[in-house]
């Protein structure tokens, strides 16, 4: 929790003095500690810079989402819930070509019991998708915790673009099967 200082004087202060007069006593100022309001962490604004990315999901927050499958394995390392903000499904959902700017999705990774959560895989539209996926925010981590360095956090991720290049500008219909290319650990 982050607290404000604020510094007032009291009701009632005196004027400065004028030339001859004498000096009025001020009123005693006033201390005061409040709590700040904590930053609004929003499901509709997506980061794209690791920090603020890694806190935004820790918050939860794209649960607000419609979830676009439920927790389905995905081979034998594990599985994945996938969620899509407004402007990416209603984008699917039109058949677009290209999706818009703002267009964003997260996908939980799950262990092979599918019920503990390990990780998280992110792509965020921040810009004209280009040929190699440049105007997406890839990011990528193996674990569930604030503290975990994420393994993928940029722009044009090569690993992240290498699966999704086929895809409708960059991004799988959630209905696309998943042969599980790399081993969620």
């Amino acid at each position: 929790m982050r607290w404000l200082f604020a510094l007032s004087l009291a009701p009632g202060c005196a004027a400065p003095a004028q030339p001859g007069e004498p000096a009025a006593r001020a009123a005693p100022a006033v201390v005061a500690w409040r709590a700040a309001p904590e930053p609004v962490i929003s499901a509709a604004t997506v980061p794209a810079d690791a920090a603020a990315m890694a806190e935004w999901l820790q918050s939860f927050v794209y649960r607000r989402w419609p979830p676009q499958t439920e927790i389905r394995a995905t081979g034998e390392h594990g599985g994945e819930r996938l969620y899509f903000n407004d402007a990416l499904a209603a984008s699917m959902r039109a058949g677009a070509s290209e999706h818009p700017i703002g267009s964003a999705a997260v996908r939980e990774l799950y262990a092979a019991d599918l019920r503990t959560l390990k990780g998280f895989a992110v792509m965020h539209k921040t810009g004209p998708s280009g040929p190699v996926g440049e105007g997406w925010y890839w990011y990528e981590v193996f674990s569930a915790t604030a503290q975990a360095e994420p393994t993928v956090a940029g722009p044009a991720a090569r690993g992240c673009v290498g699966c999704h290049a086929h895809a409708v500008d960059f991004v799988h219909s959630p209905d696309t099967p998943r042969e599980d290319p790399q081993p969620l650990l």
